[in-house]
């Protein structure tokens, strides 16, 4: 708008364009062939200034060509007959010819743009037709004022302008000169002012205003009459052009302030996505009722979620186990009310993995203040719950060790003192035979009894101190203590070990390793199976470095399931629920690996179970040379 007042404001108003307005208010026209564009802001003012143009061209006995759409064609016929112009007649004699803007513009376009030939052969009649009705009619004219005797007006670019199409828009308008300069007859095309109404389009207002040889600005400033009233009104118009001006810069900055507002939240709305996707916690959004309404994406991983929608909009509450939703409500009640509510619970994955959460709600108020929402943050403690519950069972263990030791220091006593009235009663040449024999009986036991006690106690006081240890008496205690279990279940043992192996080591680790294999072995033996224990010297499988002794322990029992063969070492995980901690394996594997071996196995289903440790040992000859 600011471009368009500036290009019409600039017109002097002795110019030719300015003689052109006195043409197209039915003045004497100084200039030939004149083609006038009228850039107008209001239909009934733009209808007004037509008619004025339309009615002196007539009044004055001359003929007139317009090619119009029917709102247009029926507000000017109106004012016309306000005039005094009777279009009835001046039809009749061809003085008046109406023509529709869209049928005319359907027979001369061709694929979007006027056909030149098209356009004269659709149009030009139309003008010989009043050409030769002015000679009929008219008054006899001056040579070279014939073109202010037959006059034209057209919408037809103003439609094509409208609906986009500006090149055919301007080409029609070329069409129009050179149909002018053909016929000599004055020509006025309009405009809607505000099919220019931003930047974008100055460049095409140029190349219309540049397609005319006169430039009609808007309606309240061709009506007036002196040269003194127009003037003001270009300076009023230059005044709100001003305004306008200012008006579009104070715009602009308080777009580039919102849109600098904008960036802001943007980059804050990005950081506080990043931190909820970054973080280990799962931060979930439910409603005043409980509802889940949102679900961070580590928070899908960490509950193994697939597809968030598919948790959406459920009662967070029923997620968790019975015995725990109380609870749980209890602290949605607490954060409901401005509270923080807290509380720890197990609820396994949706692949059903077990995990243990420490969960913190808070309330979210919205911009009144009221709260809405609560935000519910879920850190995953599985495994602080289970060093935590390995270390209490540590605890009772070492407990059960001392107390052991203890029982198996106070039993020494009253077996030494068994063992010696055994040995009184076996020299007692008065006792018949058969007693004595059932004396070395008990005393043999009584032997085993004592080997026992001095075991337990050994493993309570041994763990501290490293020594070589004869590896087959190792295994051979381990078997004493499960003599009973593997006379019960006749089994069947072989034992391949090299009676001068050693390994260096602390006594009750490695027994207990020993202990916990051999138990499962005879666990998962049937009645009368088989279990194989072999040690020889070895090479650390991992690397192929560092020298020590391979322990071997198999049996030909029912095998592991695939299920129990990934968890196999888990802590707490057993397959024996009555009678299993679940941290024998762990332990082993725990106790192996502290002192820088490995272990391994393999089982199928069925077959059995093989299972192989390796602890590093230097050879003893090596050892003693080193001291």
């Amino acid at each position: 708008m600011g471009l368009t007042h500036d290009y019409m404001t600039s017109l002097n108003p002795n110019s030719p364009e300015e003689n052109g307005v006195h043409a197209a208010l039915g003045r004497t026209a100084t200039t030939e062939c004149a083609h006038a564009v009228h850039f107008y802001e209001d239909d009934a003012l733009f209808l007004d200034s037509l008619s004025h143009f339309i009615g002196g061209a007539l009044g004055a006995g001359g003929a007139c060509v317009v090619v119009v759409g029917q709102p247009h064609r029926d507000g000017l016929a109106h004012r016309l007959a306000a005039l005094g112009i009777d279009l009835t007649l001046t039809a009749a004699q061809d003085r008046y010819i109406a023509l529709d803007a869209g049928e005319t513009l359907a027979r001369f376009m061709v694929d979007g743009l006027p056909d030149e030939q098209r356009f004269f052969s659709t149009v030009e009649p139309a003008f010989d037709r009043a050409r030769a009705a002015f000679i009929r009619h008219g008054q006899p004219v001056a040579p070279g004022s014939e073109a202010a005797s037959v006059v034209a007006f057209g919408e037809m670019v103003a439609q094509l302008f409208r609906s986009g199409n500006i090149e055919g828009a301007v080409h029609l308008e070329q069409l129009w000169n050179e149909l002018a300069r053909r016929q000599a007859f004055s020509l006025r095309c309009a405009y809607p002012m505000h099919l220019f109404a931003t930047e974008e389009q100055a460049e095409q207002f140029r190349r219309i205003c540049a397609e005319h040889t006169h430039v009609i600005p808007a309606e309240s400033y061709t009506s007036l009459e002196n040269d003194s009233d127009r003037w003001r009104m270009i300076s009023s118009l230059q005044r709100k052009a001003s305004n306008l001006h200012s008006a579009l810069e104070l715009r602009r900055r308080e777009t580039d302030s919102r849109l600098r507002v904008e960036e802001k939240l943007r980059r804050a709305e990005e950081f506080s996505r990043a931190i909820l996707e970054s973080t280990a916690d799962c931060v979930m959004v439910l409603s005043i009722d409980g509802l889940l309404r949102y679900i961070n994406t580590p928070g899908c991983r960490a509950m193994e979620i697939a597809d968030p929608s598919s948790v959406l909009d459920r009662d967070w509450v029923e997620i968790w186990s019975v015995e725990d939703r109380p609870r749980i409500r209890a602290a949605l009640e607490e954060a409901a009310s401005g509270k923080i509510g807290s509380f720890q619970a197990d609820c396994p994955t949706f692949h059903g993995d077990p995990r243990s959460w420490d969960v913190r709600i808070t309330a979210y108020p919205d911009a009144a203040g009221n709260i809405d929402s609560l935000i519910a943050v879920s850190r995953d403690v599985t495994a602080l719950r289970q060093a935590q519950t390995a270390a209490i069972h540590a605890e009772k263990l070492s407990t059960a060790g001392r107390m052991a030791a203890t029982i198996a220091h106070e039993i020494n006593n009253p077996l030494e003192a068994v063992t010696n009235f055994i040995y009184l009663a076996q020299i007692d040449k008065r006792i018949p035979e058969d007693v004595r024999h059932q004396l070395e009986a008990a005393d043999r036991e009584l032997t085993r009894i004592a080997h026992i006690a001095r075991q337990t106690l050994g493993f309570y006081r041994s763990t501290s101190t490293n020594r070589w240890l004869t590896v087959a008496d190792l295994i051979g205690d381990a078997l004493m203590v499960y003599e009973r279990r593997l006379r019960n279940k006749e089994l069947n043992v072989e034992i391949s070990v090299p009676r001068d192996l050693q390994v260096y080591g602390r006594d009750g680790e490695v027994r207990q390793v020993l202990l916990n294999l051999t138990a499962n072995a005879i666990d998962a033996c049937a009645q009368g199976g088989r279990i194989w224990i072999r040690a020889q010297r070895s090479r650390k499988w991992t690397n192929g470095l560092g020298e020590g002794v391979r322990f071997t322990i198999a049996d030909n029992g029912s095998g592991m399931s695939p299920e129990t063969q990934r968890r196999v070492f888990a802590p707490f995980f057993t397959t024996k629920a009555d009678v299993g901690t679940g941290i024998g394996l762990w332990v082993t594997k725990c106790l192996v690996e502290q002192r820088g071996g490995a272990i391994r196995f393999r089982s199928r289903q069925g077959a059995g179970t093989v299972m192989s440790f390796f602890l590093p040992s230097p050879r003893p000859a090596a050892t003693l040379s080193a001291a």
